[in-house]
């Protein structure tokens, strides 16, 4: 009977130890998620009164704690008001790129007609595009989707880093 107890006992023991870090762990991970950082509201028009780029929330880029194989896009629409076609870049001004492996950090350009241009995200401020060109009164959507290559090599160092910036249209 005394036998029958301690068993009972060790055997309780041993699931509430593994509930525990069953619990722990998933807390670890769930800290660790990648979650979007957006300021601010509404639409934001950047240009000059013959090109004007409207976000749907923001033309500021936050992206904290993204994990290996997280991806994140933004998505806003440029518009030429004047009468005559105007050539562009998609630049990335004011970049804070915290991760130590940033070449995991990949983007892809995409418009209405498809694929612009791909590659590693920048360390510092630079084009994200290749010269564009807009006809005249026209709108073009695009989409930057940033994605955290998931690699053989050790991640964890850049745990909690944080990419920052403003999407920004430089006319040509």
């Amino acid at each position: 009977m005394i036998e029958t107890r301690k068993k009972r006992t060790i055997l309780i023991s041993i699931i509430g130890l593994v509930l525990f870090l069953l619990a722990i762990s998933s807390a670890s991970y769930a800290y660790f998620t990648s979650n979007l950082d957006k300021t601010g509201t509404g639409s934001t028009n950047l240009g000059t009164a013959k090109l004007s780029a409207k976000f749907i929330d923001t033309e500021n880029l936050i992206i904290k704690n993204m994990i290996p194989s997280d991806s994140f896009s933004k998505t806003f629409s440029l518009e030429n008001n004047s009468t005559i076609a105007m050539q562009y870049k998609i630049v990335i001004k004011d970049l804070v790129n915290e991760f130590s492996s940033y070449e995991d950090i990949t983007y892809v350009l995409t418009d209405d007609a498809g694929y612009r241009k791909a590659g590693t995200f920048p360390k510092t401020t630079q084009a994200l595009s290749d010269v564009l060109t807009l006809d005249a009164n026209t709108i073009r959507n695009y989409t930057i989707t940033l994605t955290y290559q998931n690699t053989a090599v050790d991640q964890s160092p850049d745990m909690g880093k944080t990419i920052s910036g403003k999407i920004f249209i430089e006319e040509i």
